[in-house]
């Protein structure tokens, strides 16, 4: 038995602290429960007359509604030189109609109980609104006025483009943050997913009004779009909801994007180190392209980055984090995209462990073919992924999401229920071979911190290196330094 001498409020007094006992003569977790199917509720689909998709997810037992119009295109049709221009249409949506204004729409969508929400990513823009069932008909009217008769006042368009530019300025000061910018040109060059989304300092001030207006004009168009309804209603009830909310919706064929423009045939390895002096850690990442999410790798690819780096036992993290000591966490990602997407695996540390930390990190992805995931540690990294795939389905958002998703990638919808006994399905043979396919060959190294710290020691492991000082920087350009005058 132990006694601590605890002050509280200038008082001392004593807590004796005795050892954590076992409830009941249980000192282990139970074992895990078997497998089961799991069926999710799948989707049912029309169409109208103006081709809008409309799909309903029946959730009869859930007095909620989660309405989704979701757009097939975002920031890859951003204009040259205009990085952000689909970001910002996408965010411009709920900032005022032509019969409501920014706080309008917001105070009656509070007085509904709802929220709503809108913007744009990667091959996809949304608004969204979530509401109890028994508010749809407003709450879908303010999302019809949203998306189909949005006004983009020059008032809305300078405060967001301040509101970005000072995150911007923020972001670009961290090494982190203006890694990622930076690792998107090293894996795209010039192509469509190269820049940052939200633009860049330069870029952000020369998205004119008529630009916005222009895209949203392209790409805003009923036969470009799905409405996505999940909760307490029928595809009878939501069908209706579609004729007479966005029935009169009228606009132009898609979109045409250039499957050439996102080619990463051609990509090649490199090392690249951002001096940034001020730089209190170094954000240290490597990263190359990895797959479209119509690849039939996709699943052995999850499971594969789930072993490499989600989550806290992952073995980057293990290494680089709990081994060594080296980062508060390691973390890699495959963002599988309607064209090829990247991957990359990242990590923060100081300066002068960040040759360390770049060798770790090649190292441990040609060890996930060497030393295969099998066993346990197969079983665990499936349940990660099964796990979050599940609770994320638990809500009528979840779902919205899930669908959404899976149109902007041209899936079909029956992939709901494919998810998990894909993901359960995948083999160690199988994860190996994508390891052996995407990562025995070198991926990218790219460093952005205080580059005299760790250079010389990173030039042993990797003799070629490039260094860019961040005044030299140019993210708007795929050589990533300023033109000469």
């Amino acid at each position: 038995m132990n006694t601590r001498i605890i002050s509280a409020a200038g008082f001392l007094f004593f807590a004796t602290l005795r050892p954590a006992l076992p409830i009941g003569g249980v000192d282990k977790p139970p074992p895990a429960a078997a497998p089961h199917e799991v069926a999710f509720v799948q989707p049912k689909e029309t169409k109208l007359a103006n081709g809008l998709r409309v799909i309903v997810v029946e959730r009869p037992d859930l007095p909620l509604l989660a309405a989704e119009v979701l757009i097939r295109n975002g920031a890859e049709l951003d204009p040259e030189d205009h990085a952000g221009t689909a970001s910002m249409t996408g965010a411009l949506l709920t900032k005022g109609t032509e019969t409501m204004t920014a706080p309008q729409i917001a105070n009656a969508i509070e007085t509904l109980g709802g929220n709503i929400d809108s913007g744009a990513h990667w091959d996809a823009a949304r608004a969204t609104v979530v509401v109890m069932s028994d508010k749809a008909e407003p709450a879908l009217k303010i999302l019809s006025d949203v998306v189909l008769h949005p006004t983009f006042k020059q008032e809305e368009i300078d405060r967001l483009k301040n509101q970005t530019l000072d995150g911007l300025r923020v972001a670009l000061r961290q090494p982190g943050a203006l890694a990622q910018f930076v690792t998107a040109r090293i894996i795209f060059g010039s192509g469509p997913y190269a820049h940052s989304h939200i633009g860049t300092m330069e870029s952000v001030p020369a998205i004119k009004r008529e630009d916005i207006v222009k895209l949203y004009q392209s790409c805003y168009v009923p036969g470009n779009a799905a409405l996505i309804f999940s909760g307490n209603l029928t595809l009878e009830q939501g069908t209706r909801y579609a004729e007479q909310f966005f029935g009169e919706w009228k606009g132009g064929p898609p979109p045409q994007r250039d499957p050439a423009l996102f080619d990463t045939s051609a990509w090649k390895p490199s090392n690249t180190v951002i001096d940034l002096a001020e730089a209190g850690q170094a954000a240290v990442v490597v990263a190359r392209p990895s797959l479209k999410r119509s690849s039939p790798d996709y699943y052995p690819g999850l499971v594969a980055n789930a072993a490499l780096g989600t989550g806290f036992v992952s073995r980057l993290n293990r290494e680089i984090r709990i081994n060594r000591g080296l980062s508060y966490g390691a973390h890699s990602s495959i963002e599988a995209r309607r064209e090829v997407g990247p991957f990359s695996a990242m990590a923060q540390t100081k300066n002068e462990s960040a040759a360390v930390v770049a060798a770790l990190m090649q190292t441990e992805l040609k060890r996930l073919h060497a030393e295969p995931v099998k066993g346990d540690e197969l079983k665990s990294r499936q349940a990660v992924l099964t796990g979050g795939y599940a609770r994320n389905l638990e809500t009528n958002n979840g779902y919205v999401g899930k669908i959404s998703v899976m149109i902007a990638n041209d899936l079909p919808l029956d992939t709901l229920n494919k998810f998990i006994p894909a993901i359960n399905g995948v083999t160690s043979e199988d994860v190996s071979a994508f390891a052996a396919k995407y990562f025995d060959s070198p991926p990218s190294l790219i460093i952005v911190g205080k580059a005299p710290e760790f250079l010389e020691p990173l030039k042993k492991d990797f003799p070629e290196v490039r260094v860019i000082p961040a005044s030299d920087l140019d993210l708007n350009r795929a050589e990533l330094t300023k033109a000469k005058p």
